[in-house]
Order: structure tokens, then sequence, then C-alpha cells
């Protein structure tokens, strides 16, 4: 028997914030980060919270890592919330479920039984779909750890499209890539299935009609909310299929190197269409779908590669990692901590070719000079 699920509750749409306003909770903790907090938007959320007593945790940095979630624990054992909210990109989402997974071991361990309480998610960035995904990547050291527990899915996910309004280019391009890479992947992966078939190419037809109108400008409402809807339905693909080797690289790219999670995805993905010859099939249905040239297989997946390089090109991304100015001896040095790192990363197991080690050191030089 397979599993499809589908959770959490989607409240999208302009003012759906207010919904908040419906929670009759004394004690509510927001786990964010200080830019949430300097922006105004976590007195946003706490405008809409009638009487409730709020904590908020701001420690939350990029990459969040066991050090921050460990103080977020303290702080949710010292507080005792009724319900937990996550405001923010997929950074205080993520450190959010963290805490939410450790906190609930702790009581399991200790006391046979778990107290759950309601969890809200409130994404600020259209991207990591982790609003809806039972997964969260914590930083330790230069290693990233991917989590996967039907615990850290949120009971409520939020898709205010205001809170998208005022996002800088950069930050639309590489969650925006982000997005394409999760739907892609999702299609292709080995776990793949009638559903999230459906859900991947309706996200790739979003990104690819709207991605480019919302980086121009991110005023336009319907396009905001178009890609906010793609991520998470690209979440909501992935959480059900998994991913691929995109995202094992991109992960430990990000820990080693620390790149922007969505920028490295957006570099890997032509190399890794290029090297996935099992997938060949399936992203040339991608392209036939999005009305791309593609009279033969080949042709298919030559165009969805074409693609993604005009993309990353009109949004000012690089195509390899020597034009981020990395140096080549570093890199190589790493390289044993990369093989190292992808091999354990749980989305390794979801893509379709099977890599060597000498292959993965061939990809990985290709990737670093931009070659196809």
């Amino acid at each position: 028997m397979k599993d499809f699920k589908l959770k959490p509750e989607i409240k999208y749409g302009s003012q759906s914030l207010g919904w908040i306003k419906n929670l009759k909770s004394k004690k509510i903790l927001i786990v964010t980060d200080k830019t949430m907090v300097k922006l105004g938007l976590v007195d946003k959320v706490i405008s809409n919270l009638n009487g409730s007593e709020i904590k908020v945790f701001d420690k939350v940095q990029p990459n969040p890592t066991i050090e921050v979630i460990e103080d977020g624990i303290k702080e949710y054992f010292m507080f005792s919330p009724e319900v937990i909210i996550a405001l923010g990109g997929g950074s205080p989402i993520d450190a959010c479920k963290g805490i939410i997974y450790f906190s609930y071991k702790i009581q399991k361990e200790h006391n046979g039984c778990i107290k759950r309480i309601p969890f809200i998610a409130i994404p600020t960035t259209s991207g990591t779909g982790s609003e809806v995904t039972s997964y969260s990547v914590i930083t330790n050291k230069n290693s990233k750890i991917a989590l996967s527990d039907d615990e850290m899915l949120p009971t409520i996910a939020i898709l205010d499209p205001e809170f998208m309004k005022t996002l800088p280019k950069v930050v639309i391009a590489d969650t925006g890539m982000d997005v394409l890479t999760h739907a892609i992947e999702a299609y292709v992966s080995t776990s793949r299935n009638s559903f999230t078939n459906a859900l991947s190419l309706e996200a790739i037809k979003i990104v690819y009609k709207n991605l480019l109108k919302h980086y121009e400008n991110a005023e336009l409402i319907k396009p905001r909310e178009e890609i906010q809807h793609a991520s998470c339905m690209a979440g909501l693909a992935f959480n059900n299929s998994s991913l691929g080797i995109n995202h094992s690289i991109a992960h430990t790219l990000g820990s080693n190197l620390h790149l922007s999670h969505g920028r490295s995805n957006a570099i890997i993905m032509p190399y890794i269409i290029e090297n996935n010859k099992n997938a060949y099939e399936h992203y040339f249905e991608i392209s036939k779908m999005l009305g791309l040239p593609s009279e033969n297989i080949v042709e298919g997946k030559n165009s969805l590669i074409a693609l993604i390089t005009i993309l990353k090109e009109k949004m000012e991304i690089p195509n390899s990692l020597k034009d981020l100015g990395i140096e080549f001896e570093e890199y190589k040095k790493l390289m044993p901590q990369f093989l190292n790192d992808i091999e354990k990363d749980i989305c390794t197991t979801g893509n379709p070719n099977q890599f060597t080690s000498e292959e993965y050191i061939e990809l990985l030089t290709k990737l670093y000079y931009g070659l196809m």
C-alpha cells in the first residue's frame, strides 16, 4: 500500500492572515527572525491575535543551526505555548519544525506521550514550500541534516500575498527557481505518482507563465499569488514523492560554501537534467506541455535546459560556481566532503539515476566550470 498525504489546511488570498483572529489560545509562541521583527511583519501578525500572551523567538538565521534549535526548544518548554506560529521564509519555518520535532521527542522519552499543539506556518517568500511539507533542513557545522517526520507537518498554512509585495528581486529569482526545482525533481522522482505528477506539472506551468512577471514587478498581485500557489503545489508534490540530487548537491554547497539554497538549485539544474538519462522522457513531457520544441525526447530535454538557462540569464543568476568567485583549489579540497554529504542526503535515493563517486566528481567539476 502507498500513501498520498494532504495536509495542512490552506488559507490563501488577500487578507487570509485575518484567519488567526479566530484563535482562542492564551499562549502563542512565534518563531521568526530579526528581519521579520524589523520589517514590522511580526507586529502585523500580533495585531491579529486578540488577548493572547505572545512570546517571540527571533533568533533564527539563514540555514538554521542546531544551536538555534536548542535555544528554541528551551523557549518552548519554558513558555509552554498552546499554539506555535512560524513566520518567515524557509529558515524560520524549518527552525520551527526542528523545535517541534525535538520537543515532541523529548516529551515522548520523558513522559511516554506527546502534548501536540496546533502549528501555523505563514511563509513570507514563495520558494521552499516548507509550509506544506514534513521536511526540515538543519545545519550542523558544515553539514546539513535533512529531517523528515509527519510531526513537522503544519496544521494550517496561511498564504497571504501581501507578505510578498516588497521582496527584493534577488529573493524572487532564487526562491522562484527553487519552486521550479521542486516541481521538476518531484516529477522525475523514483516515487512519482499520478497525484504528484499533476501538482508538479501545474506548478511548472505557473512558474513558466508568471515568474518573470513577478520578478520584473513584485507589486503585480496576480503573478505574486500564482507563484505563491506554485510554491505550495510543488511542496505538496515533493512531500509525497521526494526530491533528487539537485537538492542533495545544493544542500552540501550551501553548508560548505555558504551559498543561497535557491540560487544553488538554479545553477545546478541544467547539469542534473543533462545527466539524469533515465528521466529524459519525463523532461520531454514537461517541454511538450509547455509548448517548447520537442519533436523527440532529446530535443525536449534540451529545450527544458534552454528554458532554465534563459530564466537564469534574465534574472542574473550565474551558470557556474566559478562565476560566483569560488576558488577551484578550495572547491577541490571539499570534494570528499561533498561526496559524503550527497551520499547521506535524504533526497539522493529519489533521483532517477544513481551515480558512482567518479561520476559525481565529474559532474561537480562540470558544475564548477560551466561545462555541459
